[in-house]
This record gives C-alpha cells, sequence and structure tokens, in this order.
C-alpha cells in the first residue's frame, strides 16, 4: 500500500541514495495494531500476593507461605525472575489452590520471553479460578507470541463465551485473523464488536484497520470518522482518519487530521512522522524536520524517521547526528545499502575516513549481490573521488 513513503533528500557531497529501499517496505503496508496482541495491564497480576489468612493453612504453613511471598517479591523488584519463580513454585505447593501463585509464575516466564513455559502455569490458575479473564487472557498472549494462533483463538472463544462484552477478546481475536490474512474473518469479528458496542471507538478503529488493509478506502475512512465521534479524544482515530485521506490523495485533510492527532498527543510518533512527509511533499523542509526529530523522538524504533532525520541532517551538515540516525537505520536493516551509502557520506564529511570508506564499501557489495550495477557504478565514482582528494590511496 503506497501512502506511507519515505521523504529524503539528496546529500550535496554526493548523490546519496536513498535509504527507502528495504526500510520502505516495511512501513509499506498497513501492520495490525499490535496493541491488539498486547498483554492487557490487566494480565500483569500483582506479585505480591495477598496474604489474607487461608482456613485451610496451619499457622506454620501460613507464616512460611508469607515469607515466601514476601521474598518472591523482593526477587521480582530485582528482576530476578528465575528465583522468584523457584520460591513462588514452593508456595504454590503450600498453597496449592491459589491461582494467582500459578498465574504469576506465567506472568514472569512471559516477562523473559519463555512464553512456552507459561503455558502450563496459565491453565492451572484457569483451572482453579475460571471466572478470571487476566489469566484467560494472560494465556492467549502466550500463545500469540508462540504464533500458536489456533489455541490462541480458541481462548479468545473461549473469554467471548464466558463474557460476550469482553471488547479485548474481540480486538485480539481480529488481530490474529488479520495476521493470518483471514480477512472474512477478521471483518466477522469486528463487525460484531461495534454491533455488540456500538460506542467504542476501538472497535470503529479496528474495523477502519482492516478495511485500510483491504483497501476499501471509502469504508475505512467512515470507520474511522465514526471513531473520531465516538472519542474525540483518540490520536489514534485521527491518525487513521489521515491515512485513509492519504490513501485516496487528499493530503490536505489528511494534513489536518494529524494536526488534530497531536493536539490531542503531542508525542505520537505516526502522526508526527506522517506531517513531516506531507511536509517535505509540500517543500517546507524546516517543518519537516521538526516533525521528523518529534517522531524519531517519541520512537526511537520508527526507523521510517530515523532514516529522514539522517537525511536531513546530512543534507545540512550535521554530520554527527546524521551518523547517529544511520546507525540505528542500520541496525534494523543491516543489509539496506543506501543506509550504508549515506552513512559513509555523513562518515566523510564529519573526518572518519577510515569508516566511510568501510560503509561505502560495504553499501557496494550490497548493490553487487543486488545486482544494481548503477549503484556500484555510483560507489566506484564516489571511491575514486575521495582517493583524489585524499591525495592518496584510502582503500
Amino acid at each position: 500500500m503506497a501512502f506511507r513513503w519515505f521523504a529524503y533528500c539528496l546529500s550535496g557531497v554526493a548523490l546519496a541514495s536513498a535509504v527507502a529501499g528495504n526500510a520502505a517496505a516495511a512501513t509499506s503496508e498497513i501492520q495490525p495494531d499490535q496493541r491488539l496482541t498486547a498483554m492487557p495491564a490487566s494480565t500483569a497480576t500483582s506479585l505480591y500476593l495477598a496474604q489474607n489468612r487461608q482456613s485451610s493453612l496451619s499457622d506454620a504453613e501460613q507464616e512460611a507461605l508469607d515469607d515466601l511471598l514476601i521474598e518472591g517479591q523482593d526477587r521480582v523488584e530485582a528482576q530476578d525472575y528465575d528465583a522468584a519463580i523457584s520460591l513462588y513454585r514452593e508456595a504454590t505447593r503450600i498453597d496449592p489452590s491459589n491461582a494467582r501463585l500459578f498465574s504469576g509464575i506465567g506472568y514472569l516466564y512471559v516477562q523473559q520471553g519463555e512464553y512456552a513455559a507459561a503455558i502450563a502455569p496459565y491453565q492451572e490458575a484457569i483451572a482453579l479460578d475460571p471466572d478470571n479473564m487476566p489469566f484467560r487472557y494472560g494465556l492467549a498472549f502466550a500463545y500469540v507470541q508462540l504464533e500458536d494462533y489456533e489455541n490462541a483463538i480458541a481462548t479468545y472463544d473461549e473469554i467471548k463465551t464466558i463474557r460476550p462484552s469482553e471488547t479485548d477478546a474481540y480486538l485480539g481475536l481480529g488481530n490474529i485473523y488479520i495476521t493470518i490474512e483471514n480477512y472474512d474473518a477478521a471483518l466477522d469479528t469486528y463487525e460484531a464488536l461495534t454491533q455488540r458496542s456500538p460506542n467504542n471507538a476501538k472497535a470503529h478503529e479496528a474495523l477502519g484497520t482492516l478495511y485500510l488493509i483491504r483497501e476499501d478506502y471509502s469504508a475505512a475512512e467512515s470507520a474511522f470518522r465514526q471513531a473520531v465521534r465516538t472519542n474525540s479524544n483518540s490520536a489514534a482515530a485521527y491518525v487513521g482518519l489521515a491515512e485513509t485521506q492519504l490513501a485516496q490523495g487528499n493530503s490536505r485533510e489528511a494534513f489536518d487530521s494529524l494536526q488534530a492527532a497531536v493536539r490531542i498527543d503531542r508525542n505520537d510518533a505516526q502522526a508526527n512522522f506522517l506531517l513531516g512527509e506531507i511536509s517535505m511533499e509540500l517543500g517546507d523542509e524546516d517543518a519537516a524536520y521538526t516533525y521528523y526529530r518529534r517522531a524519531a523522538d517519541a520512537d526511537p524504533e520508527l526507523i521510517p524517521a530515523q532514516a529522514a532525520v539522517g537525511a536531513l541532517h546530512l543534507n545540512a551538515g550535521v554530520y554527527f547526528q546524521a551518523i547517529r540516525a544511520y546507525l540505528r537505520v542500520i541496525d534494523a536493516f543491516p543489509d539496506n545499502p543506501g543506509a550504508h551509502y549515506n552513512l559513509g557520506l555523513a562518515y566523510w564529511a564529519d573526518g572518519l575516513e577510515k569508516q566511510a570508506v568501510g560503509a561505502v564499501n560495504r553499501a557496494r557489495r550490497l548493490y553487487a549481490a543486488q545486482e544494481d550495477l548503477e549503484s556500484v557504478e555510483r560507489v566506484d565514482a564516489l571511491l575514486e573521488l575521495w582517493e583524489t582528494d585524499a591525495g592518496g590511496d584510502i582503500l
């Protein structure tokens, strides 16, 4: 989908290739909203578990359990999760009917990225307390991270069956269907949610995102406008609306929608990035720089923003900052030749000749691997120019 694009400018030092390449490809498709598969906040069960008196425990058992819980919480605060898990497992032997102990163990495994290990504790917690929805969301989250979508779908369906009004179950389920490209099932899920919760802005946002993926821009715009009407304080709804407007070539309307988004959340990374893109399109480089910087500061992992900032720094002669930006791009896309090429330009301009040559040679190898002979020739011409300027062999 072409409405997310890169803005870039060419360096005055030499004809710098655009960084777009792989980075643009990575951002050219609408991605499912990651928030929809994130673990709900309620799932992060407090690990300082209530030390209420358990009638089934003796005084000695209760005291031992209390000691384990206190020590376990200390280990959690120190981020020594393995030790905390061992302590909570010991606590389950004292109080095997305490569902929160098992959910706490599952949560700690999730914190370490050990999603497979989290499955059994969450299942045990659910068996002990079937009506506790955060336990089920935690289990669904672990399945999603494992890409075990069949079990994740089954878990969300169980939540919907037990509590049909659980919005997050519909959102999570729809997002899985988007991930596996079952768009019809996703549409059915989101439409069911909007019918059940017509005043839920997130439901309309999710529906709008799905329509964007399907390139049904008219339906997407309608859904996002409904989201805005439902919650005028949702920056995400305005960003989604702007993306539909960009997809339809309505840059001015998109700019207004994005301005509304940043009035709500000045540091919304996507809104600022798209404002930078539109500003570049309008030829307002100063405004674009401000927006790109704000986007990159708000989300250092937003690689298109880093690339755009790097290009503007390179063009403006702020070489140290350009180097930092391009290093971040390369960290995300190590095989992007344009990023290495522009990094080399920034290094050379900053007087770091050895690093510059290394970066540009890396770009040459990547261009050659892609059989981009025109770019290989451009690199060779640049290296020849540098060698002449340096007055000797720099290779």
